[in-house]
């Protein structure tokens, strides 16, 4: 692999690999820096501050063609050392929120080509979010952080799906995860199908037991919006 393309993927990953200790923090905005950050080019664009749901999703979908199209945004060391000296403790505004599988392959920040601080998730195997504390993370995602849109993201060939769909008994505590994911898929035809009705399932239970997000999906602050992730092309399919 030519050396400048290993370069465009490695500092690709660093979202990931950054700290996130900062999402249970302050939302005070940040101080300004001490030095202004590297000027945006079309392989380095502006941090993301979209207005609307509508912008967000945009945002996160142009993110995911880079990342498909293998051009994500090249990061330089000054944008790196930024996450350390310009207040990232201090506080957040993520602009999405995204609440994916568990699965390994499935990192939000690295599929819609995002950086540290831009994209407020939760993951849980088979995206759902049965627990209270899974929902309260969503709703603190959009209440206190201010996060303008919610994508349930699902996934190819996802394994607590299609556990579900096999109606198999897994044992132990993942049993509760296969049985919160087959009501929600009955009758599908095949592995696609049931991911995609899980997903349907999951935004419904969010809708009926959240109304805190609910009403702010009502109100217009807030998008909720299903999706499935193909591993294969790295491509992102809106339900």
């Amino acid at each position: 692999m030519p050396e400048n393309r290993t370069r465009r993927y490695v500092l690709a990953a660093l979202p990931a690999l950054a700290v996130t200790a900062a999402a249970c923090g302050s939302t005070q905005s940040p101080p300004a820096a001490e030095s202004s950050p590297a000027e945006p080019t079309p392989d380095r664009p502006p941090a993301p501050t979209p207005a609307t749901p509508e912008d967000a999703l945009e945002v996160l979908m142009k993110g995911n063609t880079r990342f498909a199209a293998r051009t994500p945004a090249i990061r330089n060391t000054a944008e790196i050392d930024a996450i350390w000296t310009r207040g990232i403790d201090r506080g957040q505004a993520p602009f999405a929120t995204v609440l994916g599988c568990a699965d390994s392959r499935l990192a939000p920040e690295i599929i819609f080509d995002q950086f540290v601080g831009n994209i407020f998730v939760v993951r849980e195997a088979g995206n759902i979010a049965q627990s209270p504390t899974n929902l309260g993370s969503l709703e603190y995602g959009q209440k206190v952080l201010g996060s303008k849109i919610l994508m349930v993201l699902g996934h190819s060939d996802c394994g607590a799906v299609d556990a579900a769909y096999r109606d198999a008994a897994p044992g132990g505590n993942i049993e509760s995860i296969v049985a919160a994911i087959r009501p929600g898929i009955a009758g599908a035809r095949d592995l696609e199908e049931a991911v995609k009705r899980n997903v349907g399932a999951v935004i419904d239970h969010v809708r009926s037991n959240s109304a805190l997000l609910a009403e702010a999906e009502k109100a217009g602050e807030l998008k909720i919006v299903g999706a499935v992730y193909d591993i294969a092309s790295a491509k992102v399919r809106l339900l």
